[in-house]
């Protein structure tokens, strides 16, 4: 079983392994959560693909940050080839962002766009434009929409192809109604034309009377020849504007204060170039009137207040869950796994739609809930079981700039307990994921904590799992003299790796069991037939999942009837961060991530076909500061043993140590692509050539 898997050594192979397995099911457990990139609500995204600058009203996350310390020429390359721009699907000749926010928070953002489209597929990526708002506080106006022939001719998209529909969460969750969409058709467009659009968002009620924040990053991503941004505020009122690497120039006005930033971007990232530091991104332009995170806190705290009321339903919820319990860790447990399992978490970006969570009594009886839905609930609940918990606020796309309070910076909700003197950290969102377990995108982060009738303050997240992570696998089997292999594989884990196993199959339906491990089983390179899935209760977030199958393959590895002996691999998948030859990587400009401290062993039990031998290889060992990989190989008894562990010590690797951490990843891509020739008795009076 000869495998070219090329991991980092921080994701587990059932993240990479078993993506074509479990890709459908990871898109609605991963990507439709607070983790998965929400289009900012102010700009339009063309379908079906998003392909315009990032004016964010929400913290922006472009696939590439720019680091914070890109000067202004690298906002503005100074030329480009015309045959490079040509090759492209479209052209932003020029993006135009203009807001003007008034002193009671209210104001408008307009968008003005001219694309020069150059391909079919900018064509189709243009040909519907879609605008997100929240109906309750914003309101849209299309100017103008129109198309340019290359005669000069003008096509205008008439009003009726301008259609307004709640967006596509309100229909699988209508407590989010308020969210809108005005998707614009556009008429007449083909290769050659231009397309301009001019539309403007006015927000006729704040989020925060008398306050107003805001964000935009320059493109990086798409061709923009000239791209400015225009900012007008009330000169008489105190704002924080923070751009130092691309300064703006500032004028005043008839008690307005004017900021202007022009740049362009004439190529897309360098595939080639050295990978840039992303802990320290910022976006271009940060705007906010709070002066201190206890602002910000004390506003969501305002927020929250009125949806965290116990009412009759939320205590019955309450009682029913911890009837018979007596202490608090036994109840925090059966009512986070109860909101954590029972509540559906509808993915939405903190600050998509609106701020203010919805009350707790609606979360329960509509039993879904965003991530500041879910936290409410989960906090009710444990209030009315004399519990206190607290939100949290915290990005899982970036890290936290702490001299600039925005609650633009966040984009997901998660929960504290003080508990016996200590803080619990919890995230309902991830579903299946216990107490205590934060995906890795959470962890070792700034935050903003709330207590109750206390001042905000930042935070950190914990860096690692609450204890080490195991993950154990075995594989027994037996292998004929014909190459028919027969076996069973297990696995128990625990942690984040569990919780993702533990979704997966939860999101599939138990009749679905054996097609789903027989794509996993092919994912790890077994490309014979699964069958008879053994599923530990999905429901059992406390426990360690555990899950096995029988395998079976006619003709094991590349067994071939003409030979008489027989190269093989051990029957096991890889661990995971394996480097096999010839494969290169860039040295990255951050201390290489490990993930969660502790073990992963894997061991398999091969039985040869009767009196056939083999001479098992050298066993293996190799040990650093930060991580130990470790394998031993026997023959006794007609049976080929493999046992195989990695032990994760450290969550990160020195940047200092690059050559030893490679050296230590092709260790183990050498030791995992190892085969050992299987022979048969040899009849006598012959000799093995």
């Amino acid at each position: 079983m000869r495998r070219t898997i090329a991991l980092s050594i921080r994701l587990y192979f059932v993240l990479t392994a078993c993506r074509s397995a479990v890709t459908a099911v990871l898109a609605v457990c991963l990507s439709a959560s607070c983790y998965a990139q929400a289009k900012p609500a102010d700009v339009p995204s063309p379908s079906p693909q998003p392909a315009l600058p990032q004016p964010a009203l929400g913290p922006p996350a472009p696939p590439h940050p720019a680091p914070s310390g890109a000067s202004q020429s690298q906002l503005s390359p100074p030329t480009a080839k015309p045959d490079d721009l040509a090759k492209e699907a479209a052209v932003f000749e020029k993006f135009y962002t203009r807001v003007r926010e008034e002193a009671d928070g209210t104001g408008t953002r307009q968008l003005t766009a001219r694309i020069r489209v150059q391909a079919e597929a900018g064509v189709k990526a243009m040909a519907v434009l879609t605008f997100s708002y929240t109906q309750s506080n914003q309101q849209i106006d299309v100017a103008y929409v129109r198309v340019i022939k290359p005669d000069g001719s003008v096509v205008t998209t008439p009003p009726y192809n301008i259609q307004d529909m709640p967006a596509e969460v309100s229909l699988q969750a209508p407590m989010y109604s308020d969210i809108h969409q005005k998707h614009v058709a556009v008429k007449g467009l083909g290769v050659g034309d231009t397309l301009e659009y001019q539309v403007t968002f006015t927000t006729f009620r704040p989020e925060v009377p008398g306050q107003f924040w805001y964000e935009y990053s320059f493109a990086k991503e798409h061709i923009v020849l000239d791209e400015q941004l225009d900012l007008d505020l009330p000169a008489g009122i105190p704002v924080t504007v923070v751009s130092p690497d691309m300064p703006p120039t500032i004028t005043t006005d008839g008690g307005r204060k004017l900021y202007h930033w022009a740049g362009s971007n004439l190529a897309r990232p360098d595939p080639d170039a050295p990978p840039k530091s992303t802990k320290n991104w910022k976006p271009t332009v940060q705007v906010t009137t709070l002066a201190t995170w206890e602002q910000v806190g004390a506003w969501y705290a305002s927020l929250q207040k009125d949806s965290l009321a116990i009412t009759p339903a939320v205590q019955a919820r309450a009682d029913a869950l911890t009837k018979g319990l007596t202490s608090d860790q036994d109840k925090l447990h059966a009512i986070f796994n109860d909101v954590a399992l029972h509540i559906h978490y509808v993915g939405l970006d903190f600050g998509i739609g609106r701020y203010q969570p919805h009350a707790a009594d609606d979360v329960l009886s509509n039993e879904y809930g965003d991530c500041k839905d879910k936290h409410t609930l989960l906090a009710a609940l444990l209030k009315a079981a004399g519990i206190e918990a607290w939100p949290v606020l915290i990005s899982s796309k970036r890290y936290l700039d702490p001299a600039t309070p925005s609650p633009a910076q966040f984009n997901h909700v998660i929960t504290l307990v003080p508990l016996s003197g200590k803080l619990v950290w919890m995230d309902s969102t991830m579903e299946v994921a216990p107490i205590g377990v934060l995906a890795a995108v959470l962890r070792d982060k700034q935050a903003l904590a709330i207590p109750v009738g206390k001042p905000a303050y930042l935070v950190s997240t914990p860096a690692d799992l609450p204890s080490p992570r195991t993950v154990r696998a075995q594989i027994e089997g037996t292998l004929t003299d014909q190459g028919l292999f027969t076996g069973k594989i297990a696995e128990t884990t625990d942690g984040d790796v569990g919780a993702t196993w533990r979704a997966t199959f939860r999101r599939v339906p138990q009749s679905q069991w054996k097609e789903l491990v027989e794509r996993i089983a092919h994912a790890q390179g077994f490309g014979g037939e699964a069958s008879n899935p053994q599923v530990s209760d999905v429901e059992k977030i406390d426990e360690p999942f555990h899950f096995a199958f029988d395998y079976s393959r006619e003709k094991y590895e590349k067994w071939d009837d003409s030979k008489t002996f027989h190269w093989i691999e051990a029957p096991m998948m890889p661990l995971g961060g394996e480097l096999l030859p010839g494969i290169k990587q860039k040295k990255p400009a951050e201390d290489p991530e490990l993930g969660a401290t502790g073990e992963t062993f894997f061991r398999s039990a091969l039985k040869l076909p009767d009196s056939w031998t083999m001479t098992p290889p050298k066993n293996v060992d190799v040990v650093e500061d930060w991580a130990e990989y470790h394998s031993t190989y026997t023959f006794a008894n007609g049976v080929f043993t493999v046992e195989r562990c990695r032990l994760i010590k450290k969550t990160t690797v020195p940047l200092a140590q690059w050559e030893q951490f490679l050296a230590f990843r092709r260790s183990m891509g050498s030791d995992e692509d190892t085969q050992v020739l299987i022979s048969p008795p040899m009849p006598h009076g012959r000799h093995k050539n």
